[in-house]
């Protein structure tokens, strides 16, 4: 008998770990940063995750849904980008960003051609899938930017490793009103809403740790 993903027993899994990362994902966002608590709830919010958006693929064995797809893959991107900002030393960590862009580069691209595939039809949703495409571009940017400097202030992997979090816990979310729980909500509502309130968390984050006349430096923060 072929194993399927979707009996209660591994689904139940799924949707408990996936709960439990996102209630610890809001502990961590609510939590002093760098605070003991804040730490633990930040690893049990990702490595729970991670293990979700690997099980997603499992799932997508025996129903493809593109939009979870991606939504594994960005989730699969953001928390180890997220940790490694955590824990930066140049000559392990420039390796480790070279490989991690592959995926931000991949996701804009597939946004992206779904977005002109979806204004070929008329009807489609567009919007979506461009402000993906934008997003996981500007991600991209970044890898690309810290590539070629090497190195950013202290308050530059605070923010970069703050940045991936908070977009880990928005494709999360993403995944959950649009796959998991279904509250009926059109592609546009579901991607725009969530990353709108993403940005201003991360504009508060940028508000509050200022990257101005800060040494550059490599060390683990």
């Amino acid at each position: 008998m072929i194993w399927d993903p979707f009996d209660p027993v591994s689904y139940l899994v799924h949707v408990g770990l996936g709960f439990l990362a996102l209630s610890a994902g809001l502990i961590a966002l609510g939590s002093q940063k760098g605070s003991p608590l804040h730490k633990r709830a930040g690893r049990w919010f990702a490595y729970p995750m991670v293990l979700v958006a690997l099980s997603t693929f499992i799932f997508m064995f025996h129903r493809f849904l593109p939009l979870a797809i991606v939504m594994a893959l960005a989730t699969l991107y953001c928390i180890p980008s997220a940790l490694r900002a955590a824990r930066y030393t140049e000559y392990t960590g420039r390796r480790w960003d070279g490989l991690l862009l592959t995926l931000p580069t991949l996701l804009c691209i597939f946004t992206a051609l779904q977005a002109i595939r979806f204004s070929q039809i008329d009807g489609a949703p567009v919007l979506g899938p461009c402000v993906l495409a934008l997003t996981f571009g500007c991600l991209a940017a970044q890898d690309i930017l810290l590539l070629k400097r090497g190195a950013l202030p202290h308050n530059g992997w605070v923010r970069r490793h703050l940045t991936r979090m908070v977009l880990a816990f928005t494709f999360a979310v993403m995944a959950v009103v649009r796959i998991g729980i279904n509250f009926g909500l059109t592609l546009e509502q579901t991607v725009v809403g969530p990353l709108l309130v993403a940005v201003l968390i991360i504009a508060y984050f940028y508000r509050r740790y200022p990257v101005e006349d800060m040494q550059v430096s490599s060390a683990t923060h």
